[in-house]
């Protein structure tokens, strides 16, 4: 009888996001009756196959899902980087659908480098319950370049708009570049005519929307020593070393508000450059190097208004290499911003 209630009490717990299912049973994205929409971001998870330390950051994201309540789980990149590839997403995919959460992912640099290409991994991660990833469109680069829509809480229209991009891989050794690739110009031409649709149908208006991805642009460097930028920085920008353009795109476009990466564990700063914020989230794998703690990146977005609200939670002391995992039991929330507010000029 107590392992009935327990179980009870899980499922009560695990079914906190409210939203609808469309015709294909995917959950329909939705600002809730109070205006609001909550995203975590959780990245950079390195996740193994039977692993106990893995394991720990199952039960980390079920922590934050359970206290937090996100309407949309994000996974940026870095998320299995196990020999069992496939067991291995299975394995992790199974901690989104007990949750019954919304759930959607971009690739990082590692996720290609075991046994199952990009393709593969997003169309089989796509058929999960609860998951609304896409390999996206055949005719350009990288896979996972697909867009999401938040409706209105009161109607069907396309309140906020949230951009999905491969930002590949790293080159191989003796080739011409060094480093990591960079998100191709076709993809650029692409998120610029999503853009111009969404503008179109809004009005003339740009509509608002953030970005994910997982490696983080070359203007992520430009925000560094900015009064107004805050949190850790305690790594190089690992970036490309050239620049494609997309953050001009968006300059141009004059819809994103922010966007959101991983990569470089040691950071989980967030600035603000020509009105564009540029965030990292916080590494959440026990698996990943890093000693600035592991936990999640939570954003709340607001219907009718071009603002939202993002912090680190920390959930975790932890340093893989010194064998370190302790539970944060003081205040957990951190570097609290609210753009646009946080970052104008005092």
């Amino acid at each position: 009888m107590k392992k009935i209630f327990v179980l009870l009490l899980l499922t009560m717990l695990f079914s906190t996001a409210s939203f609808s299912q469309n015709s294909d049973g995917k959950p329909v994205l939705k600002f809730n009756q109070k205006g609001k929409f909550r995203i975590a971001q959780f990245t950079d998870l390195h996740f193994q196959y039977k692993s106990d330390i893995s394991d720990s950051t199952l039960a980390l994201m079920r922590s934050v899902i359970v206290s937090e309540k996100p309407d949309l789980v994000v996974l940026t990149g870095d998320i299995v980087t196990s020999e069992h590839t496939q067991k291995a997403w299975n394995s992790l995919c199974q901690t989104f659908i007990d949750a019954k959460v919304p759930w959607t992912i971009v690739l990082g640099n590692h996720d290609i480098e075991e046994k199952m290409t990009g393709k593969e991994i997003m169309e089989m991660v796509g058929e999960k319950p609860y998951n609304l990833s896409s390999n996206g469109p055949e005719n350009i680069s990288g896979n996972g370049n697909y867009v999401l829509n938040i409706l209105s809480s009161k109607s069907s229209k396309t309140e906020t708009v949230l951009y999905f991009l491969d930002s590949r891989s790293s080159f191989p050794k003796k080739h011409e570049f060094e480093g990591y690739d960079w998100i191709r110009s076709d993809q650029v031409e692409w998120y610029r005519n999503q853009s111009k649709i969404f503008t179109g149908s809004n009005g003339g208006k740009p509509m608002n929307a953030l970005a994910f991805f997982h490696i983080p642009l070359p203007e992520y460097k430009e925000v560094l020593g900015k009064a107004t930028t805050i949190g850790s920085q305690k790594e190089n920008i690992s970036c490309s070393s050239v620049n494609s353009g997309l953050f001009a795109a968006m300059l141009d476009t004059k819809d994103v508000m922010g966007m959101f990466v991983g990569h470089d564990h040691n950071n989980n700063y967030i600035g603000c450059l020509h009105h564009i914020c540029l965030a990292f989230g916080n590494v959440t794998g026990r698996d990943g190097y890093g000693d600035i703690g592991k936990g999640a990146r939570i954003i709340d977005l607001y219907e009718g208004a071009r603002k939202f609200d993002t912090w680190i939670l920390k959930m975790y002391e932890c340093d893989r290499d010194k064998g370190t995992w302790t539970p944060v039991t003081g205040e957990r929330e951190m570097y609290r911003v609210s753009y646009p507010k946080s970052f104008v000029k005092k």
